[in-house]
């Protein structure tokens, strides 16, 4: 069961890896009941994540091996990104996926659907948190879909940085995905490709506690000295 929020409200979805804080994003909520969530994050919105980019040991590093280093390590600092492309998200009570669609911030052409599955996610006193677990979905506007970051999701596995049970988790839970597509519901009904926010809606923005100073992220200087 998901928490609920008011439509319009701001909340802080963040991501959580072994304890410490992963990502801090701002999303304003579109719809919300037990069952389902669904918010938007306009391009140019600021979120905050855990990055090892700069950090000495990673200039050789791919952005793949990077990621990976930092999930076995946890070794990374907070760092501010501006987002991009005007974005929708779905979340459903008990998934293991995230469904994101994708809007140009320019043209405002519809780009496509974006799956990550992730671990379900959970209330926290300003929004809910989950983690993203490296295995992806990349459909295009014509419903064609790719799998993303498959070796990387293996090598995952392989090094013990996640279960091997999430094998047979995501498939099950990419076959839910591929017969929603099939009958365009949820995320890929039309209506929700057509989807336009509200125009009085200012860019939302994180609250002090999670900006890249803000006291959610300060056990990343403990986890640092510790190092």
């Amino acid at each position: 069961m998901l928490p609920l929020f008011a439509v319009g409200a701001t909340i802080v979805v963040e991501e959580r890896w072994h304890d410490l804080p992963w990502s801090a994003e701002p999303h304003r909520v579109v719809t919300s009941s037990a069952d389902e969530l669904v918010t938007w994050m306009p391009a140019g919105a600021v979120a905050v994540r855990a990055s090892n980019r700069g950090l000495p040991g990673t200039e050789h590093l791919s952005r793949e091996q990077r990621k990976l280093a930092a999930l076995a390590d946890r070794r990374v600092q907070p760092i501010e990104t501006r987002e991009t492309p005007n974005k929708l998200y779905w979340w459903r009570s008990g998934r293991w996926s995230r469904v994101n669609l994708g809007w140009h911030p320019d043209t405002g052409d519809f780009m496509g659907w974006y799956v990550n599955f992730e671990q379900p996610v959970a209330a926290t006193s300003t929004g809910i948190w989950g983690k993203d677990l490296v295995l992806d979905l990349l459909i295009a506007p014509d419903g064609t879909a790719s799998p993303k970051d498959e070796a990387d999701f293996d090598e995952a596995i392989d090094r013990g940085i996640v279960p091997g049970e999430l094998r047979g988790t995501f498939a099950d839970e990419t076959d839910r995905v591929l017969a929603e597509l099939a009958e365009k519901s949820g995320p890929f009904a039309p209506a929700s490709v057509s989807f336009r926010p509200d125009p009085d809606w200012s860019h939302p923005l994180l609250p002090a506690s999670h900006a890249i100073t803000g006291v959610f992220w300060h056990p990343l200087s403990a986890a640092d000295v510790e190092h």
